[in-house]
């Protein structure tokens, strides 16, 4: 296992609100980042994911709780002295000074001289694709390439740790994916330990070898985004990490559960009686064609056609099923209105939680 590069160790901040009076917006916040490793803070917004990078960079103090870089405390060290490099939300570029000037900032804060300065700004600006840019201006660039001028700034000095806030926000769509595919490809080349914030799940599973979901100032779960997406702990987790259907259900025989009628299989054994909330996920429902009136069977009330794949949505009583089929070129033609039969392997139902009450 790699060293731990930043380490939160019971970290809290409290912020002063006009109506509710002191309020915590990061609460007993621990975590470890391994050194090389990508850790994405992800969460919606005023869940405390930026005041916890704000803390690991110095812009903020915490009111408890300490913070190590490299096995340093650094909990009450300057910001220019923890051997951080930062990418701001809103790039931050100076729109005086050239694309060179701007990289090299920091090196003449630090004192670099000119010979082993120009050597480091040319050769980050290769690294980001930007080699013959370095007389351009800020104003004579697209939003992506402004980016990567951000992110050559952050990275030039070799700073111990990454830290990127919102970094992709201000993108269209098809920027976002291209830039988060090179920011991660930089960051694995160069090896630097990078903590990333977004409020954007699709992004954070797209490029996190770890992501710590926040939930009103909390970590409530970390992990892989295989572990996040398959396996979550809360309600919460499970909405916010792509599309779910939520379902509770009554265990009906010690490998079946019933939700208003349809027969689930559940591999793991429960009580008959108990009552479970399971988390099934779109793409692992199965449907087909059934016979009107048919036992079990639901209805489409929605279908929405997106290339790839087909959007369902599929009624049982008062449940709703969201459904995903990628193939729907190779099956029987399904539409509003249809009845059909619906599947899950059981192996792809996973229970949330404990049992709740009957």
């Amino acid at each position: 296992m790699a060293p731990i590069s930043i380490r939160l160790d019971r970290v809290s901040k409290r912020f002063d609100h006009t109506v509710k009076g002191e309020v915590y917006a990061v609460r007993d916040v621990t975590l470890a980042v391994q050194q090389g490793e990508l850790l994405t803070l992800l969460g919606p917004s005023g869940c405390g994911k930026s005041t916890t990078l704000r803390m690991i960079a110095g812009f903020e103090e915490p009111d408890e709780g300490t913070i190590f870089i490299e096995g340093q405390d650094v909990t009450h060290v300057l910001p220019n002295r923890r051997g951080i490099g930062f990418m701001f939300q809103n790039y931050a570029l100076f729109p005086h000074l050239t694309v060179f000037e701007n990289v090299a900032y920091g090196l003449r804060v630090q004192g670099r001289d000119a010979t082993s300065l120009t050597r480091a700004v040319e050769e980050v600006l290769e690294l980001v694709g930007l080699a013959n840019y370095g007389r351009q201006q800020p104003h004579q660039l697209s939003g992506g390439e402004q980016q990567r001028v951000a992110l050559a700034r952050a990275v030039v000095f070799q700073p111990k740790v990454l830290l990127f806030d919102e970094p992709l926000s201000n993108l269209d769509a098809k920027l976002r994916v291209e830039m988060r595919e090179q920011i991660r490809s930089l960051q694995k080349r160069i090896g630097i330990t990078t903590v990333y914030v977004t409020h954007d799940q699709e992004e954070a599973m797209a490029i996190s070898d770890r992501i710590a979901v926040m939930e009103r100032g909390a970590v409530v779960q970390d992990g892989t985004a295989q572990d996040l997406y398959y396996r979550p702990l809360t309600e919460f987790v499970a909405r916010f990490i792509g599309r779910t259907n939520l379902l509770v259900a009554r265990v009906v025989t010690a490998g079946e559960v019933d939700v208003e009628g349809l027969r689930i299989p559940l591999a793991s054994g429960r009580d008959v009686g108990e009552v479970v909330r399971l988390v099934v996920r779109p793409e692992m429902i199965d449907i087909a064609p059934a016979a009107v009136g048919e036992a079990g069977s639901g209805r489409i009330t929605q279908r929405t056609f997106l290339g790839e794949k087909t959007d369902y949505e599929i009624t049982f009583g008062s449940t709703t099923l969201q459904v995903t089929r990628s193939d729907t070129f190779r099956g029987p033609s399904l539409d509003v209105g249809d009845d059909v039969r619906v599947s899950v392997d059981p192996t792809r139902i996973h229970s949330l939680g404990q049992p709740i009450s009957p």
